[in-house]
């Protein structure tokens, strides 16, 4: 029933209260006739009013989709009737996985005409996820009654990890600089193995690029240019262990990291360098050699959008071993992992050496926020006193096993998960300047 049909037949009350009062038979004759011309009508309308054919539903929407971000779904419908009809639809998301953010999903569409009905949804978790049916509403031709069709449009939707900021950090690596969350900038001079050019000495320049020649013949300090070596090896190895899967502002560790990698990688390919993926936890679950390119690109995001956690405890040798067999020139490999327990931590010290003979590793860990927080906080009761003192406790133990790491000629990046982006193509720019120059 419409809102139109609930106010004519709330009119028909009208007569029923001269009734009331003036006891008047002809009053309640009016009523009967009002109310029965009333529900005559009501089933000519939805007698009159077209069932399933009357409309078409197309999904037109890019099936990929973006975690975390709003993407923009659009639904194409025809109107086959031969009246105007006031169409409302609504889509069916599959579980809880996805937040609608905006819609606009109603709208009178003429006879034998398209209109396009839009939404914004922002996804929750990455995978692959299908849209089945779609909720079709409209008013009947005289608009007193709403009919209802359920239209089984199956359509598999992929969640990828988001992406958005990709052209942000393209545009800032054209500058050859990057920003970081502390806006403190790194400039990369062209620090390189292969000579490209002569330029004048800027405070900072490494005076063994001095060319003693050129400034004795033009009389001020020159220093060669040099193009950065390209081609380099940079693998991202992402542990989806039980480590993981604990959340930080709503979003897992694991998330976390594969945005990070993907934002690395790119970074890595816009240098000239080569990307690689190896995704591991007790066995390797997935492995995407070193390249570049649009394909390469597609090929790491098909690797990693359907990337799970788990509760097992991953098998770093296993991992580490995989990764020498597969990769002999020697590489800067990004290892994304943590460690909650100390038999954890001492499983990642006994590994490491297994790789850091013949590669560069750099061990991104996440700031446990939470211990943290406990440690600053000034206890009041003996509980309090008692979980601050074992707050320190652990992030002394911790800070002693990236210590041990560090002692191993290994490169420990503790950081926030909402900086790893960040703060991992840092360290890959400091490091390629390093080992170019």
């Amino acid at each position: 029933m419409t809102k139109r049909f609930v106010i004519l037949v709330a009119l028909g009350l009208v007569p029923l209260g001269f009734f009331v009062f003036a006891s008047g038979g002809s009053a309640m004759l009016i009523f009967l006739s009002y109310n029965t011309l009333i529900l005559a009508l009501f089933v000519a309308d939805f007698i009159l009013t077209p069932s399933k054919n009357a409309v078409s539903v197309y999904r037109q929407a890019d099936t990929k989709l973006y975690f975390k971000a709003l993407n923009h779904i659009e639904l194409k419908i025809k109107n086959n009737w031969t009246s105007n009809l006031k169409i409302e639809i609504k889509d069916d998301l599959p579980d809880w996985h996805f937040e609608i953010i905006s819609r606009d999903m109603m709208k009178k569409v003429p006879p034998g005409e398209e209109s396009i009905f839009s939404y914004e949804v922002l996804p929750k978790k990455r995978g692959a996820y299908t849209f089945n049916n779609v909720y079709v509403r409209y008013d009947g031709v005289l608009g007193l009654c709403k009919k209802y069709v359920t239209l089984n449009i199956p359509e598999e939707f992929k969640v990828y990890p988001n992406l958005k900021d990709l052209s942000k950090y393209r545009l800032i690596m054209q500058k050859h600089r990057l920003l970081t969350h502390g806006q403190k900038r790194i400039t990369l001079r062209g620090n390189g193995s292969e000579f490209e050019s002569l330029r004048d000495y800027v405070d900072g320049d490494d005076y063994r690029k001095i060319n003693w020649m050129a400034t004795a013949r033009m009389n001020k300090l020159i220093v060669n240019q040099y193009e950065a070596e390209k081609n380099q090896p940079v693998y991202v190895l992402l542990d989806t262990g039980r480590s993981m899967s604990y959340s930080i502002k709503g979003y897992k560790k694991l998330d976390y990291s594969i945005n990070a990698a993907l934002i690395l990688s790119d970074i890595v390919n816009q240098k000239g360098d080569n990307s690689g993926l190896l995704v591991f936890n007790t066995d390797i679950a997935g492995l995407v050699p070193a390249g570049k390119g649009e394909a390469h690109r597609n090929t790491l995001m098909e690797a990693l959008y359907h990337v799970e956690d788990s509760n097992t405890v991953s098998d770093y040798h296993g991992a580490f071993f995989h990764l020498l067999s597969v990769q002999k020139r020697r590489s800067i490999v990004f290892i994304f992992t943590d460690f909650e327990t100390t038999e954890e931590a001492k499983e990642l010290l006994e590994a490491v050496p297994i790789i850091s003979r013949r590669h560069v590793p750099v061990i991104v860990l996440t700031v446990n926020e939470s211990l943290e927080n406990i440690a600053k906080a000034t206890g009041s009761t003996v509980q309090g006193i008692y979980n601050e003192a074992m707050a320190e406790s652990l992030l002394a133990e911790r800070k002693g096993i990236i210590r041990a790491l560090n002692q191993r000629g290994v490169i420990c990046l503790e950081t926030y998960a909402e900086n790893f982006a960040i703060d991992t193509v840092n360290q890959y720019l400091l490091l390629k300047e390093r080992f170019s120059g």
